[in-house]
């Protein structure tokens, strides 16, 4: 049960996080563009990312093959960051961070059909019921 609620405080935290960092990139890309708040962002990101893996990294052994995953997931984290940057560029950042969370579906999707996890009826209503409610709010002109 513990794990479970640590994984739940994590959780919260990233989604404020996440939250917080989306409204900071509309600031950002008024004042520096969309193309420099993307190299800034993992340009100091890697520095924090530095210390942070210098105090708590894992000390399980790894090779030089084992970076390719996370060399594919920077590629498609540095995809998601870049397009939406331009996007707050087009439209407001509530739009545009509302129809980015929709890659839960894309992250459902590949979890079903890559490793083989099951959704119960109740998932499928629960999915179906937040791609309406966020394509509604995603399509809403003010």
């Amino acid at each position: 049960m513990k794990e479970s609620y640590a994984g739940l405080l994590f959780s919260l935290a990233s989604m404020i996080t996440m939250g917080i960092s989306s409204y900071l990139y509309k600031r950002s890309t008024e004042v520096l563009g969309a193309t420099n708040t993307t190299f800034f962002y993992y340009l100091f990101s890697g520095i924090i990312a530095l210390f942070v893996w210098l105090i708590f990294r894992e000390k399980q052994p790894f090779t030089s093959g084992d970076l390719f995953w996370p060399a594919v997931l920077a590629i498609f984290l540095f995809s998601s960051v870049w397009t939406f940057n331009y996007a707050l560029q087009f439209i407001d950042v509530s739009v545009a961070t509302t129809i980015r969370s929709l890659g839960f579906v894309v992250t459902i999707l590949l979890a079903i059909f890559i490793s083989q996890e099951k959704l119960s009826m109740k998932d499928w209503i629960a999915v179906a019921l937040a791609v309406i409610a966020v394509s509604l709010f995603g399509s809403t002109k003010s």
